[in-house]
């Protein structure tokens, strides 16, 4: 029997291209347009949505500077309504991706894997977020940006305080606990309880009234996950009798990310329309600019800092990774959470790129990135520190080191209160605000910018989230590994017993 030599076997099994190579042949790769070309098709949802922020900022500005005031509200409305509808379908498959997300993330792992990946990722959130709210805090102590500034023509000295009393730190805290623990499942879907103060005056005396209300229109998000975290580990504790319902959430969840990629080739549309309507509806750029200019300076310093230079080194010591390509990965997600300002609408473009562009395990990323959207708001914590200094500053009151430590920690407690919605952070600011005795009413003057800096805000929220998937995922590898050969085996130990049927059946029929 002749053998064919190793150098004949690899010759023969050479394709086209590895003969071209070996024979000093160069593999025509095409010219540059053609390169170019291929480029974009690749990534045509990418260069689709940038161009759709490019092109709504362009269009915005120009509407603003061009158009007549008085003419320009019916305008607006008609420019934001593509944006209005990209928003209303996003929020609508939020609720079926959280579920289903969690639950089989959680549920394709151990419960000893669970506690672990868990406290990883809580950990991650706690350390980012403290470091965002320290960075803030010293940001506007090293800049300033409230010393000289002129205060507002509506602001008279007093406090407003109706506005003071709508929020308390201690009742805060008692909603979100309250919000982790529904008491109807079925609700928390769609609202949530909240404390309301009221002003009761009886005769010649007046004291605060509180009630706890059921608020529709909001989802109690905190809820949801609890109920979501809890059902998958309690079916990761018995997979064998859970299977069938396993199967039927594993089918939602893969109907859910097709209606999203549906609605992702609409989100460049909604995205371009949405900024447009933004930016042509400031009143004035000047203004703005002169009244708050150092402060949104400030912000953004400090968001640049913990975007480029804090996120990035935590997420190098512990994955060892390259963080310009993991950045270059989540383009889309950035263009997205900048165009529709918000996180939770962000999440199904998160959590395409971090599973198909950064090849994150989806048992991490389906657990890290709904809980992440909910509680980590690193770019929030950031901004309430540096926005109630800055109000410190602006009314001339001087904070002592005691309450600059209140500030940071009250900053760092309503960044997980925050929605992840529109603007959340200025409903959270109260109660900043409410812990060292600042005007609540001088909220109000942050209104002009905070449209604009809540894009930012964002960003760096959503990327916080996507690092973190990564470093869970690098804390957790000797778990995951784990699993992946528990899985192997069992799938072996099966194939053997159902091997073994036949030949006893053989073997018995013989004898």
């Amino acid at each position: 029997m002749s053998k064919i030599s190793p150098t004949k076997t690899t010759t023969l099994g050479m394709d086209d291209d590895s003969r071209a190579l070996q024979g000093g042949e160069k593999k025509d790769e095409g010219s540059l347009p053609q390169r170019l070309m291929a480029s974009i098709r690749n990534n045509l949802l990418f260069v689709l949505t940038l161009a759709a922020v490019l092109g709504g900022l362009i269009l915005g500005v120009v509407i603003q500077q061009t158009v007549n005031p008085a003419s320009t509200d019916i305008l607006i409305v008609l420019l934001k309504f593509p944006g209005e509808l990209l928003l209303r379908m996003l929020k609508c498959i939020i609720l079926p991706l959280v579920v289903a997300s969690v639950i089989t993330g959680l549920g394709a792992i151990n419960a000893k894997s669970c506690g672990k990946i868990g406290g990883v990722a809580v950990s991650y959130y706690i350390t980012t977020t403290v470091s965002a709210a320290i960075l803030g805090l010293a940001m506007v102590s090293i800049i300033r940006p409230g010393v000289g500034a002129q205060k507002p023509d509506e602001y008279d000295g007093t406090e407003d305080l109706s506005l003071n009393q709508n929020t308390n730190t201690l009742d805060t805290i008692m909603d979100l606990l309250r919000g982790a623990f529904p008491s109807n499942m079925v609700t928390a879907t769609f609202g949530k309880d909240s404390t309301v103060l009221t002003n009761v005056t009886d005769g010649n005396s007046s004291y605060i009234s509180r009630s706890v209300k059921f608020n529709m229109g909001s989802m109690n998000m905190i809820g949801v996950i609890l109920i979501s975290i809890v059902c998958g580990v309690l079916m990761s504790l018995h997979p064998e009798e859970t299977a069938p319902l396993m199967k039927v959430i594993q089918a939602v969840n893969d109907l859910t990310m097709r209606l999203v990629n549906l609605v992702l080739w609409y989100s460049p549309i909604g995205i371009f329309f949405l900024i447009a309507g933004q930016f042509a509806g400031v009143p004035n750029f000047g203004a703005m600019l002169a009244q708050l200019g150092m402060y949104m300076v400030t912000v953004l310093s400090g968001i640049a800092i913990h975007f480029f230079i804090v996120l990035p080194l935590i997420f190098y010591i512990f994955t060892r990774r390259n963080p310009v390509t993991y950045y270059a990965n989540m383009l889309p997600a950035m263009a997205t959470a900048f165009g529709t300002d918000s996180s939770s609408a962000t999440m199904p473009v998160t959590l395409r790129c971090v599973e198909d562009n950064n090849k994150i395990d989806k048992r991490i990323s389906r657990f890290v990135i709904p809980v992440g959207a909910t509680i980590n708001m690193d770019g929030t914590a950031l901004y309430e520190a540096v926005a109630c200094i800055f109000i410190a500053q602006v009314v001339g009151r001087s904070l002592n080191f005691g309450e600059v430590i209140i500030t940071g920690l009250t900053a760092t407690l309503a960044a997980v209160g925050a929605a992840g919605i529109p603007s959340a952070g200025l409903v959270t600011m109260v109660m900043v605000l409410n812990a060292v005795n600042l005007p609540t009413d001088m909220i109000a003057v942050l209104l002009t910018v905070d449209w604009f800096l809540d894009r930012f805000r964002t960003i760096t929220n959503v990327m916080g989230d996507a690092l973190g998937c990564a470093i869970v995922q690098s804390c957790c590898e000797k778990e995951l590994r784990e699993m992946d050969q528990e899985a192997e085996l069992k799938k072996l130990e099966e194939g053997e017993l159902e091997n073994e049927k036949p030949v006893n059946v053989i073997m018995g029929s013989s004898l």
